[in-house]
């Protein structure tokens, strides 16, 4: 099965990073950092997908006709059977047909109960309704908490692969019901467009994953106090202007400060949760040596209600 991969180890038995690797600085053959499976280096490159221009990242592959080995971190069947054993609540399970269901509604009610709860804290209460508000917003954190990692795992391992297949032929997406397709639950940067549109259109709320890159972490002065704001890097794709390109921003938004600080520039970050689109802005381009003079955003944002919706992929 293909997967992406940060590093690699050389004949020397040394662990090869991705800038060793543009440098050439290893010798050959290169296996799995997990397991003896043979692998091989890919530069970073540029690609048109329709109108969209994506950065691909440089990373590690299988060489044809390898596989991971069966406790290899890379191997999807393997992993997500260790994370249906180890999962708790009924976010995740096994189903007759021998696959394993991933129930988002599970995860949105929880999510959904945390905010409502987090409202009526705000508001305030008497002493003895204040404890068992804070009761019930501890317990409803912690089942949110199992409920988030227990996907986030699902997710990390899905973010290893280069194709939908590897994970679709052992997992299902649950919502009330109904199973949705993965690519409309998993969103990567070639897909910021399309997850765009696929939220401004939606009935009811789902919740989702993105994965990308971290372009900036700042903190910013609002309304009602200070932000911290993680934007990820998102693609570019031509418009009907010729002075104009479109743009996705997708940002990640807290009034804790001190929530983001294990993360940096650069990081491959998995987020999880309702994201909300919205309407399309123009800005300005600063550059003045640039033929395009306009951005036109379209605008991701989640305001998680827990740390454990975010994780690093890589790094």
């Amino acid at each position: 099965m293909a997967s992406k991969m940060p590093a690699a180890i050389d004949s020397n038995k040394r662990k090869i990073t991705i800038s060793m690797a543009e440098s050439s600085d290893y010798e050959s053959p290169l296996e799995c950092e997990f397991c003896d499976a043979k692998v091989s280096f890919v530069n970073g490159f540029t690609r048109e997908v329709g109108d969209n221009i994506i950065s691909v990242n440089p990373y590690f592959r299988l060489k044809t006709s390898n596989t991971h080995g069966s406790e290899c971190k890379y191997n999807v069947e393997g992993q997500v059977k260790v994370i249906v054993r180890e999962s708790e609540g009924n976010v995740l399970t096994q189903t007759e047909s021998g696959k394993f269901e991933l129930r988002l509604l599970a995860v949105k009610k929880a999510i959904q109960e945390l905010q409502d709860l987090a409202k009526k804290k705000k508001k305030g209460d008497s002493d003895n309704q204040k404890e068992t508000k804070d009761k019930e917003y501890i317990k409803s954190g912690k089942r949110l908490g199992s409920y988030i990692n227990s996907a986030l795992r699902v997710l990390k391992v899905r973010s290893f692969c280069e194709e939908n297949t590897d994970i679709e032929n052992l997992l299902e997406l649950v919502f009330d019901g109904v199973r949705l397709p993965w690519k409309d639950f998993y969103y990567e940067d070639k897909d910021f467009f399309r997850c765009y549109s696929n939220i401004r259109k939606a009935t009811v709320t789902v919740p989702i994953a993105i994965i990308g890159v971290i372009k900036s972490i700042r903190v910013i002065d609002g309304k009602n106090g200070k932000f911290s704001v993680i934007n990820l890097a998102g693609p570019y794709r031509k418009s009907d202007k010729k002075d104009t390109l479109d743009s996705v921003n997708v940002s990640i938004w807290s009034p804790d400060i001190d929530l983001f600080e294990s993360y940096k520039v650069d990081d491959v970050l998995l987020a999880f949760g309702i994201f909300d689109a919205g309407e399309v802005s123009e800005k300005s381009n600063n550059s003045f040596t640039s033929s395009v003079k306009k951005f036109r955003n379209h605008d991701l944002r989640l305001w998680p209600i827990s740390k454990s919706q975010l994780c690093k992929v890589n790094g």
